[in-house]
């Protein structure tokens, strides 16, 4: 049974087999999130260091992985649309979130949703926002299953691709 836990430094190289795992299932699917080399072993060690990225593991291996972030994101100031909750309410974020493949469509993202509604709630945060690429259908499905609501589009800079993500809110 996978334990739900903060990531640590030394996960840093079999979280990069999930994200690159991630990564192949996106270009299967023609999706062009994440082929820019994005996440960057850098930016998960910038989560690690705050405390933000999360993992399921089983021992050392890692299965899913999600930066939980309680910091305000920028790019969520500006959505073509509007927050369920305005722009002064407290939120968390859910970024770079992946399961690996063994795992995937063993219910590992929706145990992940769980986790984060709950350091969300510790926190007193008011809901959960989270973007997609607008091409991840399947995400987007996810999210709506789970209760998550379309709020808009957001935009990101990328190296390579389509910038615009699916915004989405649930409120606790």
């Amino acid at each position: 049974m996978e334990t739900f836990r903060r990531a640590t430094p030394e996960d840093l190289t079999d979280i990069m087999r999930v994200i690159h795992e991630a990564q192949a299932f996106m270009r299967t699917l023609d999706i062009d999130q994440w082929q820019d080399g994005y996440p960057e072993p850098e930016t998960l060690l910038g989560d690690i260091e705050i405390g933000q990225l999360y993992v399921f593991a089983d021992g050392k291996r890692v299965h899913a992985v999600a930066a939980l972030s309680l910091l305000p994101e920028p790019v969520y100031g500006d959505i073509e649309g509007a927050w369920i909750t305005g722009e002064g309410a407290k939120y968390l974020t859910v970024h770079r979130m992946a399961v690996d493949n063994a795992s995937r469509g063993g219910g590992l993202a929706g145990r992940m949703l769980a986790e984060a509604r709950r350091v969300a709630e510790v926190n007193d945060c008011a809901s959960i926002r989270v973007d997609t690429h607008t091409g991840n259908l399947a995400m987007r499905r996810f999210l709506e299953k789970n209760g998550f609501a379309h709020c808009g589009v957001v935009y990101y800079y990328v190296k390579k691709g389509d910038p615009a993500r699916v915004a989405y809110e649930k409120v606790l």
